[in-house]
């Protein structure tokens, strides 16, 4: 169903628009709102007037009218929202891949503001900090009651100021401050590129901005150059991002003039038909595009044209099922993301799942795919079956195992991070690189972390022992500390790839080549 801006919604659209700065003339004409509806938008700037004055705690005033904003919003569909300045912000610098600061990647582990890893070539990198680093304050302000969010947007900052972290590092008695000077940082959307066979390369795809089609350009010419014949484009947890960039990427690989995506909205400006414009060098060879429920938006546009066209093999869960264009209006510091049309594949399925209740839609439990009943039927080019209803359905259905109870509980306590730096402190960093090379978990390394999980008092006895006599659970435990290991010393890229060797939709992607193979002979070896 189409998005209506009934008399009600754009009563409410209208508020929104008035109660945040914005200019409703501008975008709808200055004189569409009627007299009594003009009242109704001034009598609800007299209640936040009143709210603000009256509340029992002093409140934030933007805290209220964003609330306000966002509930007002829910009326109308899942995905149209107000983006506040810094929302706003954050959207800008995810769509143009980077931003200026010092290049580490963070997380709040055993309640402090710790470094998960630096990125390579970045100046934190260049001063010598490491995984487990604890950023104990920044420029003199103690780290421990904020958030990390607040972090964040303290290291952040104008090109080429300086900024003085104080680090607590691991086996080191005594706090220190390293002054780095921020710099451009790149935000990759190619989270990773490289060989997994002598002729298969392997893209994973994290999100889509505005560098995304020159990424995965670059990433396809190295890999050819490293033989690459074949190719797995992992897009699972890819929420999406820039429809540019969904075109840009679709566009290496099909033929130029082939349809990608078709919008359809209520007003003649929002109907479109997007088709291959030819730019990229396309990449020529059997492709394999893993998917799951994270896979939204733009990723789930490249999916179904490359199955619409029987480009290739769309493999693992059904996706996310977001099929509603939105166009953000800059409304001063902010933004009013507003849905305006809904993305239709090629072969006409609208990408859309249903929203008629909000909390199944964002749990996704209307969205797993099993029930066929009932949804549409559409055809490839080559005419093989493809379903609509919502979301991208998968050529091969592919789950991956989930994890038990004692192991998801690790994860959730940063169990196996905190353990890693336990056991690389000590080592010296000119040896570690060798440590995790020769790093054997099953040589006692495991066991120690058994021992270190029951006096951190993260499992009690009873899991332990159901821990210890699992085989499965045991050879996660060893990949994990693994992992953490590899990503410590080696690189983010070294632990991802060792975890590979466990993920059952990769190892079925590459399996599932033959097939992408079959599909791309019968296209004539020629896209």
């Amino acid at each position: 169903m189409m998005v209506e801006l009934t008399p009600r919604k754009l009563t409410i659209l209208m508020l929104i628009l008035v109660i945040i700065g914005g200019a409703a003339g501008a975008l709808f004409g200055k004189n569409t709102i009627p007299d009594d509806e003009r009242q109704l938008i001034e009598r609800a700037s007299k209640i936040t007037a009143e709210l603000l004055e009256w509340l029992p705690e002093d409140t934030v005033p933007s805290d209220v009218v964003y609330d306000g904003i966002a509930g007002m919003l829910e009326v109308l569909d899942p995905h149209s929202n107000f983006l506040d300045p810094r929302s706003y912000q954050k959207m800008r610098e995810r769509q143009e891949g980077s931003f200026f600061g010092v290049g580490i990647i963070i997380s709040r582990r055993n309640g402090q503001v710790t470094v998960i890893a630096p990125m390579a070539g970045t100046p934190a990198a260049e001063k010598g900090l490491r995984a487990g680093d604890v950023i104990a304050g920044i420029d003199g302000i103690d780290s421990t009651e904020i958030t990390v969010d607040e972090v964040v947007d303290m290291v952040r900052g104008p090109e080429g100021t300086p900024v003085t972290l104080t680090i607590r590092r691991p086996g080191m008695a005594e706090t220190f401050d390293v002054e780095i000077i921020r710099a451009r940082i790149p935000t990759n959307s190619v989270r990773f590129a490289f060989m997994i066979r002598p002729d298969v390369g392997y893209i994973r795809l994290g999100e889509f901005s505005n560098t995304s089609t020159r990424e995965v350009r670059e990433a396809l010419e190295d890999l050819k150059g490293q033989g690459m014949k074949k190719l797995i484009f992992d897009l699972r947890n890819n929420p999406g991002g820039a429809l540019d960039a969904a075109i840009g990427v679709s566009d290496v690989f099909l033929a130029k003039g082939e349809l990608i995506v078709s919008t359809k909205g209520r007003t003649d400006d929002s109907i479109s038909r997007i088709v291959a414009p030819g730019h990229a060098p396309r990449f020529d060879g059997p492709v394999v595009i893993l998917v799951n429920e994270g896979s939204a938006s733009a990723s789930e546009i490249v999916a179904g044209a490359v199955q619409d066209h029987d480009r290739g093999i769309v493999l693992g869960d059904i996706t996310w099922g977001k099929g509603l264009v939105q166009t953000v209006f800059g409304v001063r510091d902010g933004g009013l993301a507003l849905t305006t049309a809904r993305y239709y594949t090629p072969s006409g399925r609208c990408i859309q799942r249903d929203y008629e209740s909000f909390i199944d839609y964002i749990t996704h439990r209307n969205g797993n795919g099993d029930d066929v009943e009932g949804r549409e039927v559409y055809a490839t080019d080559a005419g093989r079956t493809v379903l609509g209803g919502g979301g991208i359905s998968p050529d091969v259905s592919v789950s991956n195992r989930e994890l038990s109870a004692p192991i998801v509980r690790l994860y959730g306590n940063s169990a196996f991070f905190r353990f890693g730096v336990e056991l690389l402190k000590d080592v010296p960093e000119s040896d570690q690189e060798a440590f995790a090379e020769n790093f054997e978990p099953a040589d006692g390394a495991r066991d120690r972390f058994l021992q270190w999980v029951e006096d951190e008092e993260i499992l009690d006895a009873e899991a332990l022992e159901a821990l210890r006599e699992a085989a499965q659970d045991m050879d996660d435990v060893s990949r994990a500390l693994t992992v953490e290991i590899l990503n410590a010393t080696s690189g983010l890229e070294a632990g991802y790839r060792h975890a590979l060797e466990a993920d059952d939709q990769f190892k079925q992607g590459i399996d599932h080549l033959v097939d992408a193979a079959d599909l791309w002979e019968a296209l004539g070896g020629n896209s």
